[in-house]
């Protein structure tokens, strides 16, 4: 027996639209008492699960179909929806993709298949930051903002700064180092910080 299920979104299709893929896969019945499920979810708040999936799952029996408008239909993300396929798997039922007519079914292997992929691409990004890593170590160039170099003695920088006759910019101009690190490096003018550099 085909089941279907609808995932309303924001960013997603219409109900219209999942209707009509559903249609063309040949679920016809959309009544209240329909094979079809449908998960909404409710403007201005997070989603915490998908209940109506989590029926239409339960509700399956061995050789049905869960027939979704698209892949994307199914979850909320890849592990939600390896989850969902593994579930529909252990009923030892299948997912029709109404977009591309594929019928997909859970292979006990392919968690194992799946984990194997995402070890390989945390590996991947751990070579590539060690690599880049390394290349930074052998140029000097480890990162971060260069060091500001002052023009005046910190010391004379503070008594400029706490001068009154001279303003921030001024006195960030004479110094060589901005105005907000000057507030940071020395505090409000004319009020030392009371931790004074030498």
């Amino acid at each position: 027996m085909k089941r279907g299920y609808i995932r309303l979104s924001r960013a997603g299709p219409s109900l219209e639209v999942q209707k009509e893929a559903l249609r063309s896969a040949g679920i016809t019945d959309f009544s209240e008492f329909g094979p079809v499920y449908v998960d909404e979810i409710p403007k201005g708040r997070r989603i915490t699960g998908l209940p109506e999936r989590d029926a239409a799952i339960r509700s399956l029996l061995p050789g049905d179909e869960l027939v979704v408008a698209s892949a994307s239909r199914l979850g909320t993300s890849a592990s939600d929806v390896l989850a969902a396929i593994q579930r529909i798997g252990a009923k030892e039922a299948v997912i029709l993709d109404a977009e591309t007519g594929e019928t997909i079914s859970w292979h006990p292997d392919a968690l194992k298949v799946a984990e194997y992929a995402r070890r390989a691409e945390r590996a991947n990004r751990s070579e590539i930051t060690a690599k880049m890593s390394l290349k930074r170590a052998e140029s000097g160039k480890l990162g971060g903002a260069p060091t500001k170099k002052w023009k005046v003695s910190q010391k004379r920088a503070r008594e400029m700064w706490n001068d009154p006759t001279r303003s921030a910019s001024e006195v960030a101009e004479l110094v060589g180092i901005s105005v907000p690190t000057l507030y940071r490096r020395f505090g409000e003018r004319g009020l030392p910080r009371g931790v004074g550099l030498k």
